[in-house]
């Protein structure tokens, strides 16, 4: 991120800071109403006159601004001397450096301006958010890297040879000399920023024209959302607003074999081969082992000298957990009610996302989105060890349901409700609310599975454990 000039308020630094974190992560959907920067203010409880100093200072950083405001030359960049507009042709991070190309083009597409500046403002958001500006402490020496052809038109971040602001500035000097149309900054390359943004960027590799099957079908529809596996705790070491998506080996491990239960049938009392486990993930067996280890340790295994196992289970450990991640929810909520609302930024954000899930995504999705919602309120509480607690809880439990053969996915539609519901009470500081829905959720989870099994789920057990 850009360095703010002296005396600019510390309210615009920390607005410009969510706002890029909201676009960084929008991916293709950041040309859609949800995006506006009305909408982004009413998302974020920022001022819509905040809101759009914001975006402005993200789409022509500092360097532009101030060397004639929006769409003015900078001073420092090199003069361009095409007769076409350009598009984006290719975007590598490969560090330590950062390298977008553009090319001119002579056949012209549909013009749509403000969809077109709202993919720029998404492509500067997500070097905004990097963190490469903070590179030239990490640098290391490393491989050489290919050389780019000096004809075309590039702009170029390596550590200690051009400042920050100046490479900034030069990138959002090349997007406004595109084409603006949104084929000049294509939903593929949108679709993997946002999903690496968390990541700093670290490897992002999109060539016009190269893009795999996987990376374009995600993105081939711009109002698709694309949801994460279940996400470790923290935030993101680049930026507050950010979460931290990556997923530690043992938690590749419980969501692999969480999938191979669900799709392979494992049983209690299966055993789980760890040489399988590590063609599967491409991590080494070492790694695995240990990692099976502290899952072991965890529960979610049995370690034994013949090896690792499913564990047997009944449907009173299921209760058991629901139960104790019930009342870990009220203490968080209860802390959440208490919290200014800048802090529930990140779960205002992943109610969107399952909002617009249950819309087009599958059950599968909404009910990721709904457990991402889940732990950013937990997060926002300010209780470490708590959302420590309730994020070790969540995965055990999806762990056992999965054991057990149960589909205890709600309807899209009753989640985003609950937690539309559970959001308002907590913003308003109406904890015993939110608590009530919270308690009522739960409840209606556990009963929908005693449904399904009454002979394995003990509904008078649950009864007494949750009041």
């Amino acid at each position: 991120m850009a360095a703010s000039p002296r005396g600019r308020p510390r309210m615009q630094e920390t607005a410009d800071d969510i706002v890029a974190s909201v676009l960084a992560t929008a991916g293709p959907r950041v040309g859609t109403p949800a995006y506006s920067t009305r909408s982004l203010a009413e998302l974020t409880g920022l001022s819509q006159s905040l809101t759009s100093r914001a975006v402005g200072r993200i789409r022509y950083p500092a360097t532009l601004e101030e060397s004639g405001g929006p769409g003015a030359p900078a001073a420092d960049a090199e003069s361009l001397r095409s007769d076409n507009p350009l598009h984006l042709v290719e975007f590598r991070v490969e560090f330590p450096r950062i390298s977008i190309r553009f090319a001119p083009v002579r056949s012209r597409a549909t013009v749509r301006p403000r969809l077109f500046e709202r993919r720029a403002s998404a492509v500067m958001a997500a070097l905004w958010v990097s963190g490469a500006a903070a590179w030239s402490a990490e640098r290391t020496s490393g491989p050489a890297l290919e050389p780019l052809s000096e004809t075309d038109y590039v702009a170029t971040w390596v550590p200690g040879e051009v400042p920050w602001e100046r490479f900034l500035a030069r990138v959002s000097q090349l997007l406004t000399e595109c084409e603006r149309s949104p084929a000049a900054v294509p939903s593929t390359l949108l679709h993997q920023l946002a999903v690496r943004a968390g990541h700093g960027l670290h490897g992002v590799r999109w060539v016009r024209g190269n893009e795999s099957a996987s990376e374009i079908a995600p993105a081939s529809d711009s109002n698709r959302v694309t949801v994460a596996e279940f996400p470790s705790p923290g935030r993101s070491e680049r930026s507050r607003w950010l979460p931290r998506v990556e997923l530690s080996a043992t938690e590749q491990i419980a969501v692999a074999l969480r999938k191979e239960m669900t799709d392979s049938g494992f049983a209690p009392g299966d055993r789980i081969s760890v040489s399988a486990m590590s063609e599967r993930l491409g991590l080494d067996p070492a790694t695995i082992r240990t990692g099976m280890r502290q899952l072991a340790d965890d529960g979610l295994l049995v370690s034994s000298e013949r090896g690792f196992r499913i564990p047997q289970l009944s449907g009173a450990d299921v209760i058991d957990l629901y139960a104790s991640r019930l009342h870990v929810g009220m203490v968080i909520l209860r802390a959440c009610a208490g919290q200014p609302k800048h802090r529930l930024l990140p779960a205002r954000l992943a109610l969107g996302a399952l909002d617009a899930v249950a819309k087009q995504g599958s059950r599968t999705d909404a009910g990721e989105a709904d457990l991402r919602f889940q732990q950013e309120l937990a997060e926002a509480s300010g209780l470490t060890q708590s959302a420590r607690s309730f994020h070790a809880l969540t995965l055990r439990v999806r762990m056992f349901i999965s054991i057990l053969q149960l589909d205890y996915s709600p309807a899209a539609e009753r989640l985003v409700s609950d937690d539309r519901r559970i959001l308002a009470a907590v913003m308003e500081g109406r904890a015993q609310e939110a608590v009530r829905i919270w308690r009522l959720k739960q409840d209606n989870a556990v009963r929908h599975m005693s449904a399904l099994a009454p002979d394995t789920f003990d509904a008078a057990l649950w009864e007494s454990l949750s009041r």
